[in-house]
C-alpha cells in the first residue's frame, strides 16, 4: 500500500553541506553512469500493458494480477486481462469476517500484499476484466475514497457498538462492496463458453499455484527458513516467505529475470529519486554506494520505519547497462503517470532493489537455489 510520505534531504559532500538542490543532485547522479533513457532500452518479458490505479490504495491488486496475467504468457496460455477489483472485494470481506473474530484487533484498510490476490483467487476464483469492469459504474478513472470511507465507518461503528456477529455484519459489507464495485457475477459468458468465478480459474487461468514462492531477506528471522513479513499489511500473518540472505536475494531476482521470469515486487518508494525523477528509482552514492548496501544497512532502514512496504510492482525486465544493474518496472502508481514519466514504468537501478525492496513473488524455477532450500524442508 502506498504511504505519501514527505523527504528533506541534505546533500552532503566532504563533511560540507551545499545548497545544491536535490533535483539537480540527483539528476547528475542518473547522468554520471550508464543508465535507460526510455522503455526502448530494454526487451520486456512479456506482458499486458500498465493501468493507472487513479485513486485506490490496491497496488496489491495491480502488481499481483498483472504477474499473474504474465505467468500465463510466458506458460503458453492466452494472456488474459484479469479484474483487479474482484480480489478487492472479498478481500474486504475476509478482512471484516478477521476483524468481527478478533473484536476489532485485525487491521482493516485498503491495503494488503502477494496473498491479498493470491489467496483470493485460490478461494473465489477469477474473473476477466471484461466481465467485471473494475471501475466503478459510470467513472471514467478507478475512485475508492467513497468506498474506504463507507466500510471504514461500518467497522468504527461495529467496534464502538460491539456489533461481533458476522451474519449481521458481512451482508452490510456486501451492500457497499455492491454499491461501489457491482455485484459479481456468479455466472458469466465468455468466448462463447459460460463460467463461473471458480471454473474461469480451473479452464482458462490455469497456472500451478503451488509453484510459487515469496522470498525476503531480514535478520530478524531466521534465513533459509519460512517466515513472517512483518508489515502491516500482513494482516493474516502469513509465515511463507523464505527468508534468504541478501546476496542471495538479489541475485537470485536478478538471473530470475534474466532467464525470462517477471517478479512481484513489494517495495518502499519514499526515496526521493521516485517522485523526483519520475522515472528513476536510484539510491544515490552520496546516500550509500551501491557496494556498500549491506544486510545491516537494509535491516537498520527497516527497524527505523525508513523502508516500509509502501508499493507494489511488477518487474518486466533487466538489463546491464555497462557495469550498472537496471530493473524494467510495471507502475501503476501516479508517478509513473505524471508529465516526464515513462507512462506506467518506472527504471530501478539495481541499489534500489537491494536496499528498498522488502520481499517478491516468483515462480520457483526462476530461483533454482532458493527452490532447493524449499525442497530439503
Amino acid at each position: 500500500m502506498r504511504v505519501i510520505r514527505f523527504v528533506v534531504a541534505l546533500v552532503i559532500f566532504g563533511g560540507a553541506v551545499h545548497a545544491q538542490p536535490l533535483d539537480e543532485a540527483l539528476q547528475r547522479t542518473i547522468a554520471s553512469i550508464p543508465h535507460p533513457e526510455t522503455v526502448a532500452d530494454f526487451q520486456p518479458l512479456k506482458h499486458l500493458s500498465p493501468l493507472n490505479q487513479d485513486t485506490t490504495l490496491i497496488c496489491w491488486s495491480f502488481s499481483t494480477t498483472s504477474f499473474l496475467e504474465s505467468e500465463m504468457e510466458r506458460l503458453g496460455m492466452e494472456p488474459v486481462r484479469l479484474s483487479v477489483v474482484y480480489p478487492v472485494y472479498y478481500v474486504f470481506i475476509e478482512k471484516a469476517k478477521r476483524f468481527i473474530q478478533t473484536k476489532g484487533s485485525s487491521r482493516f484498510s485498503p491495503g494488503d500484499l502477494f496473498t491479498g490476490v493470491l489467496d483470493i483467487v485460490r478461494e473465489y476464483g477469477a474473473l476477466p476484466a471484461s466481465v467485471y469492469g473494475n471501475k466503478e459504474e459510470g467513472k471514467q478513472v478507478f475512485n475508492h475514497n467513497r468506498l474506504y470511507g463507507d466500510l471504514q465507518k461500518l467497522m468504527d461503528r461495529v467496534r464502538k457498538e460491539r456489533l461481533w456477529n458476522e451474519k449481521n455484519v458481512i451482508p452490510q459489507v456486501k451492500r457497499i462492496l455492491n454499491r461501489y464495485l457491482g455485484e459479481p457475477p456468479t455466472r458469466f459468458n465468455w468466448k462463447g463458453k459460460s463460467y463461473t468465478a471458480q471454473s474461469f480459474l480451473r479452464d482458462v487461468v490455469r497456472l500451478p499455484w503451488n509453484d510459487y514462492l515469496m522470498v525476503t531477506s531480514f535478520q530478524y528471522a531466521p534465513f533459509n527458513a519460512f517466515v513472517e513479513l512483518k508489515v502491516p499489511d500482513n494482516w493474516r500473518r502469513n509465515d511463507e516467505y523464505v527468508n534468504v540472505p541478501l546476496d542471495e536475494f538479489y541475485n537470485s531476482l536478478k538471473d530470475a529475470v534474466q532467464s525470462g521470469y517477471s517478479v512481484a515486487i513489494d517495495a518502499d518508494i519514499s526515496e526521493p529519486s521516485y517522485e523526483r525523477t519520475k522515472r528513476y528509482g536510484i539510491i544515490p552514492d552520496f546516500d550509500i554506494p551501491f557496494n556498500a548496501i549491506s544486510q545491516e544497512g537494509r535491516e537498520f532502514r527497516f527497524a527505523t520505519g525508513a523502508t516500509t512496504d509502501d508499493h507494489l510492482m511488477h518487474i518486466v525486465d533487466y538489463r546491464s547497462f555497462g557495469e550498472e544493474d537496471w530493473f524494467l518496472v510495471k507502475d501503476s502508481w501516479r508517478t509513473a503517470w505524471e508529465a516526464g514519466s515513462a507512462r506506467g514504468y518506472m527504471f530501478f537501478h539495481g541499489s534500489y532493489v537491494k536496499l528498498k525492496v522488502l520481499a517478491y513473488l516468483v515462480h520457483k524455477d526462476g530461483v533454482p537455489a532458493i527452490k532447493k532450500i524449499v525442497e530439503e524442508k
